[in-house]
């Protein structure tokens, strides 16, 4: 084949590539989470019908952490952030994704969560932060800068108190 007969292809190719493009970038939201950036700000609902705004940890920093209770390294990892949080004190909000709040309250009752829980329900937060698997941790610093994206399950209370070590470094 000439080159002549594959510019419209490529032609082609090019249009579709663009279109495909366009759909992807629609769905991701302008004040997306990037490291060395401020974090998005938001308010959710907690498990008592009250606002928490992310604006209210600037000059302490807080430790983020995306869940949901039907996702097993979320049900291994919770746990054990709530244990470091006991220890340290450094603050924790532990975020939702898409379940209702009777389920949520049940899990928090079981692992007897110490520390705020929000809901996502409609998963615009999730995608703020670019949270594609969960569960995913991040840590925000006194600043309100995102400073590390762990993803996955945090095993060790080792590595847990790393990356609460770095809100009290920085």
């Amino acid at each position: 084949m000439t080159i002549r007969k594959l510019i419209p292809y490529l032609f082609l190719l090019v249009l579709v590539g663009g279109g495909v493009y366009t759909l992807i970038e629609a769905d991701v939201p302008r004040d997306k989470a990037v490291l060395g950036q401020a974090a998005p700000l938001f308010s959710l609902k907690d498990l008592q019908g009250d606002n928490i705004e992310l604006s209210s940890y600037k000059g302490k920093g807080v430790l983020l952490n995306f869940w949901a209770s039907w996702c097993n390294p979320c049900v291994n990892e919770l746990p054990l952030l709530n244990e470091a949080y006991k220890l340290t004190g450094v603050d924790v909000l532990a975020v939702n994704v898409g379940e209702k709040a009777e389920t949520v309250q049940q899990f928090v009752d079981r692992y007897e969560l110490g520390f705020p829980v929000v809901l996502d329900a409609s998963k615009k937060i999730k995608k703020q932060y670019l949270a594609i698997g969960l569960p995913l941790t991040l840590v925000i610093n006194a600043k309100g800068e995102l400073i590390e994206r762990h993803e996955g399950e945090l095993t060790e209370m080792v590595d847990i108190l790393n990356l609460m070590r770095k809100i009290s470094d920085d």
